[in-house]
């Protein structure tokens, strides 16, 4: 009986040894990480680093957190942000977010609500922390902006991992229900008011190529470079109006895409209309693309639902036969 109470009490000991070695480590990391972000002029600040949940969790607290790069202008700011994570496992994370925190550009504020912001973190056990999947769930969000635009919905969630057989090569999907645009961007879009409030979903699911891994030094150094695009499915509904799109893109180093995305759109005149409304196009170029894309629906037997390649080259972006403008920036920085 006494060699087993021993044996507990040694192991007592050196469970507590663990995680207060652990507890400090972490700490002491977080606070190295955030001092070289600031010798790198970086804005850091906060009011207090702790670490709590003996015995068997690592809970980190920082409180009134303000991270700015420098580089890019992008900001960060929250009462708090948490970091937890069992003792015996603590490559995986679980992340919280405040129900109020702010979001900077040089451009714009955003301000974001939500009920909850939480996320669950693997990450591979290698020196420089490379991710192996990422989860993020949002309930009950909105987000304000300082440019007067708001935008809300009722659920997000999101999802990276690494594909399977492939380098530096990742699967992400998102979907988003009740998603409302807000009343400047419905009477922007909409501005007869045909529309509802919220689209019926939106989901995409993809699969990212990337020039470096997702890990640690995309925080500290720079974001890599998207290589190519595959959009398995993509889909938005919002009222009567309905749009799928899959394919695939390459991308150079300066972001421009190229390749084509397989797109069908139901009731696309509406949508041509809503943007000579939205003054996203003129209305000669609409008629003119009417007139063509009109042909390309013929073909398909149902004139209210367009099947047609968006194609992406030289720097443009074309809806079949039609150009539609410059091409988008895929670039990540």
């Amino acid at each position: 009986m006494r060699s087993l109470l021993a044996l507990v009490i040694v192991g007592a000991l050196a469970w507590s040894g663990y995680w207060v070695i652990g507890a400090r480590a972490q700490d002491s990391a977080v606070e190295t990480w955030l001092e070289e972000r600031r010798a790198e002029g970086w804005q850091v600040e906060y009011s207090d680093l702790a670490v709590r949940g003996f015995p068997n969790r690592f809970d980190l607290t920082i409180s009134d957190l303000l991270l700015t790069d420098p580089d890019t202008g992008l900001s960060w700011e929250a009462p708090f942000f948490q970091l937890f994570a069992l003792s015996y496992k603590p490559n995986h994370l679980i992340a919280i977010w405040p129900n109020t925190q702010r979001f900077s550009t040089p451009e714009q504020k955003l301000d974001i609500t939500s009920e909850k912001m939480t996320a669950s973190l693997v990450l591979k056990p290698t020196q420089t922390l490379e991710l192996d999947r990422f989860n993020l769930v949002i309930e009950g969000a909105s987000f304000a902006s300082s440019q007067g635009w708001t935008t809300a919905f009722t659920t997000l969630n999101a999802a990276i991992r690494g594909t399977e057989n492939k380098t530096n090569t990742y699967d992400l999907a998102i979907s988003a229900d009740d998603l409302q645009p807000g009343e400047r961007w419905q009477k922007i879009v909409d501005r007869a008011g045909t529309l509802p409030d919220v689209l019926d979903a939106v989901r995409l699911d993809s699969e990212i190529a990337l020039t470096l891994p997702i890990d640690i030094r995309t925080l500290e150094d720079a974001r890599p470079d998207i290589t190519e695009l595959t959009i398995k499915e993509a889909r938005a509904g919002w009222g009567k109006l309905a749009i799928r799109a899959a394919g695939s893109v390459t991308v150079n180093p300066e972001g421009v895409p190229d390749g084509k995305l397989d797109v069908n759109a139901r009731n696309w005149r509406d949508m041509l209309a809503l943007a000579v409304e939205a003054d996203a196009i003129s209305a000669d170029a609409a008629k003119g693309a009417e007139f063509g894309l009109g042909l390309l629906a013929n073909i398909s037997g149902n004139s209210d639902s367009l099947d047609a390649p968006l194609s992406f080259r030289g720097g443009r972006s074309f809806l079949g036969p039609i150009p539609i403008g410059a091409a988008p920036n895929l670039s990540l920085r």
